[in-house]
């Protein structure tokens, strides 16, 4: 393990309340993808983090690293809390948004890898090689959307320049994927806030590009929840002067009743959902919950959110 990760290890073990190891196996494939990788919670709260490929462990395992240490950093988190009804509509919104999420996170991830000179030319060849592997050429467009995502992803991993042969591969989604690329690569994401503010951009933008495609638009700036990143101020005022309460078409995914979702005023996101009672949701209760202090209803209710 080279000295960089193994220090990155060690802060992830501070920011960590249980223990946390490293379990590396499996051959060498030659080829880089994020599934290499995956972390898992044993039932005494030891984490795993597993690296199931090694053809490059120190690439793979800072990828996985930095995912956890941006997450216990305060970073904002994608949450799925609604379901529409429909299990294959869900599982194709979850995959989707995740995607899109992950595309900004990663330009953080390659960035600390790219200081720390773990993006050599073997790496990058390593990268590439996967992405051919999993991502056919044009031959139709029944994969579209899929190539667009894997494109942004990759897009983010290169800074934006694509080698000749690959940007020749996907004439129809290449421009779509740049469409997405170029939102979060002109904005500061090294904050919560910063990434907070790409991702939901990626998310409204990600759904004007499908609609002209022919597709039905997501609707992740209802369906998906992205913790909020709130000042000292904001949690001082009122649940009405930050969010709007919407009486969603979706459901509860814990309770199975109608959903009430915080929509950020701001930027019309979801920023959490209420699992309000029956007997909460009467005029004269929904008039007394907007009053309160949203740092209350954060609290009451113990909701995700970073301040900023």
């Amino acid at each position: 393990m080279q000295e960089d990760v193994e220090t990155l290890l060690n802060e992830v073990k501070e920011h960590y309340d249980h223990p946390l190891e490293v379990d590396i196996s499996g051959e060498a494939s030659g080829v880089l993808t994020h599934d290499q990788s995956h972390q898992q919670l044993k039932k005494d709260g030891t984490l795993v983090v597993a690296v199931t490929d090694t053809t490059n462990v120190d690439y793979t395992l800072s990828h996985e690293l930095l995912h956890l240490l941006f997450q216990m950093k305060g970073y904002p988190q994608l949450q799925f809390h609604l379901l529409s009804g429909d299990p294959q509509v869900d599982d194709q919104l979850y995959a989707t948004s995740t995607s899109l999420y992950n595309a900004a996170v990663h330009m953080l991830v390659v960035a600390w890898q790219r200081d720390h000179n773990l993006l050599t030319d073997a790496a990058v060849a390593q990268v590439l090689a996967g992405f051919k592997q999993n991502v056919p050429a044009e031959a139709d467009d029944q994969l579209v959307i899929y190539r667009v995502l894997s494109l942004l992803d990759l897009l983010g991993f290169l800074n934006g320049e694509l080698p000749a042969e690959l940007a020749n591969a996907y004439p129809q989604a290449l421009p779509l994927a740049r469409e997405l690329y170029d939102l979060p690569d002109a904005q500061k994401l090294d904050s919560p806030f910063g990434l907070r503010r790409a991702v939901v951009h990626l998310l409204a933008r990600f759904d004007t590009v499908i609609e002209r495609l022919g597709y039905q638009p997501t609707n992740d700036a209802e369906f998906a929840t992205l913790t909020p990143v709130l000042s000292h101020r904001q949690l001082r005022l009122t649940l009405d002067q930050v969010f709007m309460i919407k009486h969603s078409g979706y459901r509860d995914r814990e309770t199975k009743e109608p959903a009430y979702v915080a929509m950020g005023r701001s930027d019309e996101q979801n920023a959490f959902v209420l699992p309000l009672p029956q007997k909460e949701t009467t005029p004269e209760a929904f008039q007394q919950l907007y009053q309160q202090s949203l740092n209350d209803i954060l609290t009451q209710y113990r909701l995700d959110y970073t301040i900023r």
